[in-house]
């Protein structure tokens, strides 16, 4: 097993209904080190202040939508960078849309988490995969979305993960990646 102390920052990224929380779940207990999850740290919250937003917080089509987006990812970016400067590495859980662009947003991802080296979990699957996975779920934030046009590959390195594989598999791929990755 890998030492904890050698682990890099892991960012589990991917669409609604990707899998990424069961895996970031997964990987943080195999590991026993924090996880992070966007949705766990910012929606009871944003829960109690969907009547002052005029509508719920998770419609990306709102007129707040770019004021919320910026807030959550600041709370998550916070908690990580206070986590790593105790020498944890905690797992992070969330789309990273914009963070896989390789702009901006990457480079304050990164710069949150540094000294801390990171690694990229895309966790990628069919727009027909999510979209049931998200129907089976039942939501409310699922109820109205539409179908996902196909992933677009992330411009930063990456582990791509099969969102079709066991949550056994997609662990040992990423466990695979992180020995590999720490034996250079």
């Amino acid at each position: 097993m890998i030492d904890r102390d050698q682990l890099p920052v892991v960012v589990v990224a991917g669409a609604a209904g990707s899998g990424k929380t069961t895996l970031g779940r997964e990987l943080a207990r195999r590991f026993g080190t924090a996880l992070l999850d966007l949705d766990t740290l910012t929606n009871p919250l944003l829960d109690q202040l969907d009547s002052l937003l005029d509508g719920p917080h998770w419609n990306s089509a709102g007129p707040h939508s770019e004021l919320i987006r910026a807030g959550r990812y600041a709370v998550l970016l916070a908690a990580a960078r206070d986590l790593v400067e105790i020498g944890q590495r905690p797992f992070l859980v969330a789309p990273f849309t914009r963070e896989l662009t390789a702009g901006t947003e990457w480079e304050r991802l990164v710069s949150h988490v540094t000294p801390a080296a990171t690694m990229v979990v895309h966790v990628d699957g069919s727009p027909e995969l999510l979209a049931r996975r998200r129907a089976a779920r039942g939501a409310a934030r699922d109820a109205h979305r539409p179908v996902d046009a196909p992933a677009v590959k992330p411009l930063v390195p990456h582990l791509r993960v099969d969102a079709e594989l066991s949550t056994e598999q997609q662990v040992d791929l990423v466990v695979h990646a992180l020995k590999d990755q720490s034996q250079r």
